[in-house]
């Protein structure tokens, strides 16, 4: 669909090897702002409007959209699943406002909530029942995520061993796991109903948003410290006023984790009842076919039995701790990978969050070093990597006053020292795909301009021009993911920040600057809009987060996550007994960003066998540009506590496995995994039609290039 200020922008002819080139360099902006998984997008949500937005399909209509219509689905106690895009099935169930307080019990929230059938039927032996995945946020979409990496997650999760191979191990049918994957929208967000809102139209909100960015991040002038302090009130005064304006119940005040684990401990327990039903069905429609007293009896189904199993990334991991606080005996097997530090979260993710933030950026200086001016055109022959710092940082402070100007037949533009700092702070989610960039970016910014700037600012182009269809046609599509969700949740669990000043928020920007000069005044945003957050939940969770699980919980942690720091893997672990944490020694967010066959394993076995790897664990990625090596004395990573108190297992340990078939298979689908962040939150699950042609010569280009 064009919109109204849209032009077109012909993609260079697929046949043209340097047309495919230039085409993947342009695309690669996008892996930029991953975040899981798991993404950026998970935790920093508003870098996403700002961060390559041509990509961004939240403003378009979708081939996956349009293959069914979520608003047309009624919301039921029960699930009822209907068959939806290419292979997956939707439903919506229908539950409480208020689980805990019994207001409004006229009112429901209607879960959008879709699922990968298992390989094999319900009614298997080798069913394994489902697992729900959740990508972070808050306020990540599951049915989004569910569509682009459900598949993906499926093979990790699943046994190596074909279902329908005819070379089947002995008592295949007992020790062999095939799962659903499920996923939900959460509370005020995507499909689920009520949608998330704090303005009457999209012009409004799109235009504040607009106003927002102009601005920068806080730092960039003297000036935009006052001025999003300002914006943001007024945003959270008018935001409560509104609510205030309205009758009946708003979803803002019921959005809180607690409220999402008990959506979902609501779909355990709906979806076991829903299998022992179908399994009853199955049962006996096969009993006709078979001699009387042949055949097994399917089990009845128990309520309030069901066990939750699952899979978080990144908050999803804050969800699935919370979860296991509130409901301990209902928890099954749960990974919990890039984990949230409880406390850190409670105060709106503070500053432990960037413990080992400068860690990652380091590692952005060793990989120019190890990777040479091929891959990284800030290296000389003799540079280190104390020398690509300082590097780095001059280009950075050679924009602050004077931006790059951009100049082309659609416009005028800049490129300014917010956008090479965002573009930094996302690169460090996901260094193999991000780092490449970077380096390329900031040669041409040290320049003062080149093709890559020029994508990344035609890139800008829709977050300046407000989108509509043509002649108002049609209506707006829906958005799956706002800012306005995050602060919503975010703002609603922790602790109350409204009593915080202007004066203390500087004093506690300064210090995250100091901790983090990368990412510190780009973090501390959050802080202030929750410290101008007026609207309060009815309900949360608070503190009290730990408990003897039903099934102890496998957390998995990297030693340079940005943002997830092996700190708060220690402290969350610790609150469960029996858990394990899993230690990655490599640099980004989520064990995805640089996958291990040695993590990959252990967490199909856990799947599989409920086996938890042993404590202390140390899983090493194999050896790249962008290794670590904190177990080597010679490394600037070298860690003497991960060298000497964990079990190292690196890539020539698991080298044999990896010659395997069921090897190879699990690092696919984990570098699928990976490269499919930046196609999720800029392709969307279908595209217009144009980033679809741009999909389309991009995939084309990987595979012959």
């Amino acid at each position: 669909m064009k919109t109204c200020n849209d032009a077109d922008n012909n993609n260079p002819p697929s046949s043209s090897r340097r047309a495919r080139r230039d085409l993947r360099w342009k695309l690669l902006v996008s892996v930029v702002v991953v975040l899981f998984i798991f993404q950026l997008e998970l935790s920093f949500p508003f870098l996403k409007q700002r961060l390559l937005p041509w990509l961004d399909t939240s403003n378009t209509s979708t081939q996956h959209e349009r293959e069914i219509d979520w608003d047309s689905l009624d919301a039921l106690d029960s699930f009822e699943f209907q068959p939806c895009y290419h292979g997956f099935e939707c439903a919506r169930l229908k539950v409480p406002f208020d689980y805990f307080n019994g207001t409004y019990l006229d009112s429901s929230v209607g879960l959008a909530v879709i699922k990968l059938p298992a390989k094999v039927p319900i009614d298997d032996p080798r069913y394994g029942g489902p697992i729900l995945i959740n990508p972070g946020g808050p306020g990540g979409p599951g049915v989004d995520f569910a569509l682009v990496d459900g598949k993906n997650l499926q093979i990790i999760a699943d046994s190596a061993v074909d279902p329908k191979s005819n070379e089947q191990p002995e008592n295949f049918l007992k020790s062999e796991k095939y799962f659903d994957i499920i996923s939900f929208d959460p509370r005020g967000v995507g499909w689920t109903n009520p949608l998330v809102s704090c303005m009457s139209d999209e012009p409004s909100s799109w235009s504040w948003m607009l106003r927002e960015q102009t601005e920068g991040i806080l730092g960039s002038s003297d000036a935009a410290m006052g001025r999003h302090w300002s914006m943001s009130h007024a945003y959270g005064s008018s935001c409560k006023q509104a609510m205030d304006s309205e009758e009946g119940p708003d979803i803002k005040q019921y959005m809180t984790t607690a409220s999402v684990a008990r959506d979902m401990l609501e779909i355990v327990e709906k979806h076991a009842e829903y299998v022992a039903k179908n399994t009853a069905k199955l049962a006996a429609e096969k009993s006709k076919t078979r001699p009387r007293g042949r055949g097994s009896k399917p089990q009845r189904f128990k309520a309030n039995t069901a066990k939750l199993q699952y899979w978080g990334f990144s908050y999803g991991t804050y969800l699935g701790a919370t979860f296991a606080s509130m409901f301990p005996d209902r928890v099954g097997r749960m990974v919990l990978d890039g984990v949230v530090n409880s406390e850190d979260y409670n105060t709106s993710l503070g500053n432990g969050s960037l413990h080992d933030s400068e860690k990652a950026m380091s590692s952005f200086y060793t990989f120019c070093v190890a990777a040479g001016p091929e891959l990284c055109p800030l290296t000389t022959p003799t540079s280190d990597a104390k020398d690509i710092e300082i590097r780095v940082q001059a280009i950075i402070q050679s924009i602050y006053h004077n931006p790059v100007q951009i100049s082309s037949a659609l416009g005028p533009d800049i490129f300014t020292y917010s956008d090479v700092k965002m573009l930094l702070f996302s690169s460090i989610y996901q260094p193999m795909d991000a780092f490449p960039f970077a380096a390329r970016m900031l040669a041409a910014v040290e320049k003062r301009g080149g093709d890559i700037i020029d994508q990344i600012v035609q890139g800008y182009r829709p977050t300046h021009i407000y989108s509509c269809p043509i002649n108002g046609t049609e209506p707006l599509p829906r958005r799956t993911f706002s800012q306005l969700s995050t602060f919503a949740i975010l703002c609603s669990d922790g602790q109350d920040q409204s009593s915080v000043d202007m004066e203390s928020f500087e004093e506690y920007l300064n210090l995250l600057v100091s901790i983090s000069p990368t990412s510190g005044s780009i973090w501390s945003l959050l802080r202030l809009k929750c410290a101008s957050w007026k609207i309060r939940a009815v309900r949360k969770f608070g503190d009290d987060f730990g408990g003897n699980t039903s099934h102890p919980i496998f957390w998995i942690s990297n030693t340079a996550d940005p943002v997830t720091p092996l700190r708060s893997g220690k402290i969350m672990s610790e609150k469960f007994p029996r858990s394990v944490l899993l230690v990655q020694d490599s640099a980004g967010h989520c064990s995805f960003s640089n996958p291990s066959p040695c993590t990959l394993t252990h967490t199909r076995t856990y799947f599989q066998h409920g086996t938890l790897p042993p404590p202390n664990t140390l899983c090493v990625p194999p050896k790249s540009h962008f290794s670590l090596n904190s177990t080597d004395s010679t490394s600037p990573f070298y860690d003497v506590d991960i060298a000497h108190g964990m079990s190292h297992h690196g890539d020539d340990y698991w080298s044999d496995f990896m010659q395997m078939e069921q090897g190879k298979n699990l690092m696919d689908a984990a570098v699928h995994l990976r490269r499919s962040a930046a196609e999720r939150r800029h392709f969307g699950v279908g595209g217009s039609d144009k980033v679809e042609r741009m999909r389309k010569n991009w995939m084309q280009g990987k595979r012959e290039g």
